[in-house]
């Protein structure tokens, strides 16, 4: 019995994905728990893995394509059968051809499984009632994503095109929008009073679309200094004993291969301060405060072209040296491609940490429901007076931005003051 594969929702905020690469051939057979596809979503590669096991018999989005939340991306089945069999004999399997996606529709949750077969809608068996019947009532446009994206890269308009393309249920497809490239119709009028364009590429620049990660970035970060008010709070943390320390453990853990790294240290401090001050540790969610149990800590990890925040859950229950494993094991698998879902989510609190790159200091935008981010600089050598003498120490600066619908100034500064006394005296850290 052939199903669909469809597009899974990998994160809470997706809305399409991106076939990264197909990891199996069609006529390839699989087992339960291959990985069957890299899937690009907003906020990471993910791994696409199948349930059951089986045989590829199409794929219908390649490499690259994207396509909405739900829309059947391979057809699969048993061994020996094809594609077409498996249409031909009405089992609910699609098999349009490779180059065109069939609708998109929203699927509840990830899953490697078929999607049954879908009824009509409806909305949809109405404006077909309606238009049997001679019915005025608006036709919906119903176009397949590359389709739409084509139309949109050459400025056509589809308006009139609805209910007219070659698609079920007259859906506009690649081949429609094709044959409106080729004979020039539609194209897209500029607005009467639209203002001559001031923004273009100069001649040899390269325009690029964004990957659904750096989307999501841009959508998340915008909508997060628009609708959060954002707080700051700053300090100077003397970190000559925390350097000390850190050097102490890695020459006891040489030969262990783990090495502790400065941004362990602030995480650990970040995760104990954070459950003494549940003030500071709670999140704005819908005109009330959610209190935090444990301190889920997000770790900003820079990728070549984007920024991902992996999650180390229940930082506060976790050693310095555990809490070093678990960073590298995260932040590793985070530039390859490989986090779960369960990963990027859920975090409490977040450290975004550029010191290596010899920043001085930095503000960052927190990421919502998250009430607060500690942005972290360069430690370096700087003159401090100490008991009435001038003596050389290791300064780090860093700034805590707050959503003040969650915690007061005084809140913020409290939870800030904790994490510098415990950098300040390490020894705190490892009990």
């Amino acid at each position: 019995m052939s199903e669909e594969l469809v597009m899974p929702r990998l994160s809470d905020t997706m809305e399409e994905g991106t076939i990264g690469r197909w990891l199996v051939h069609e006529g390839d057979a699989f087992a339960a728990g291959d990985v069957l596809a890299e899937i690009e979503t907003d906020k990471a590669t993910m791994e696409f893995q199948a349930y059951d096991a089986g045989t590829v018999l199409r794929i219908l989005v390649g490499d690259g394509e994207t396509v909405a939340l739900g829309a059947p991306i391979a057809i699969v089945g048993a061994e020996g059968e094809t594609a077409d069999e498996a249409a031909s004999a009405g089992n609910g399997a699609t098999a349009p051809p490779p180059q065109e996606e069939a609708a998109a529709e929203p699927a509840p949750e990830p899953e490697a499984k078929a999607a049954p077969a879908r009824k009509p809608s409806k909305s949809s068996s109405k404006a077909k009632a309606a238009a049997g019947n001679g019915s005025r009532a608006a036709v919906a446009l119903r176009v397949s994503p590359i389709a739409r994206r084509m139309a949109d890269e050459a400025g056509i308009d589809l308006a009139a095109m609805a209910g007219r393309g070659s698609g079920p249920e007259g859906r506009v497809v690649k081949a429609d929008v094709e044959r409106l490239i080729s004979s020039g119709e539609l194209t897209r009028p500029a607005a009467a009073d639209a203002p001559p364009a001031t923004e273009s590429a100069p001649a040899e620049g390269e325009i690029r679309e964004l990957t659904p990660m750096l989307k999501a970035v841009a959508t998340r970060m915008t909508q997060s200094k628009q609708t959060v008010p954002h707080f700051y709070v700053e300090s100077e943390i003397d970190m000559t004993r925390a350097m000390q320390l850190r050097a102490e453990l890695n020459s006891g853990l040489a030969d262990s291969g783990d090495k502790i790294s400065v941004n362990d240290l602030i995480v650990r401090a970040s995760a104990l301060a954070l459950i003494q001050h549940p003030q500071a540790h709670r999140s704005y969610v819908g005109g009330k405060h959610l209190y935090h149990t444990h301190a889920n800590i997000g770790i900003a990890v820079a990728l070549d072209d984007g920024l991902i925040v992996p999650v180390l859950n229940e930082a506060d229950t976790k050693p310095v040296r555990e809490i070093s494993r678990e960073t590298r094991d995260l932040a590793a698998r985070a530039r390859a491609g490989k986090l779960k879902q369960r990963e990027i989510e859920g975090a409490t609190f977040s450290v975004s940490n550029l010191g290596m790159f010899d920043v001085a200091n930095f503000e960052a935008i927190i990421n919502p429901p998250e009430s607060a981010i500690i942005a972290v600089g360069a430690t370096a050598d700087r003159p401090v007076v100490v008991d009435g003498e001038i003596v050389v120490c290791k300064i780090m600066r860093v700034t805590l931005s707050c959503d003040h619908r969650a915690c007061s100034g005084a809140d913020g500064a409290k939870l800030l003051l904790t994490i510098k006394q415990l950098l300040q005296s390490p020894s705190l850290l490892l009990v």
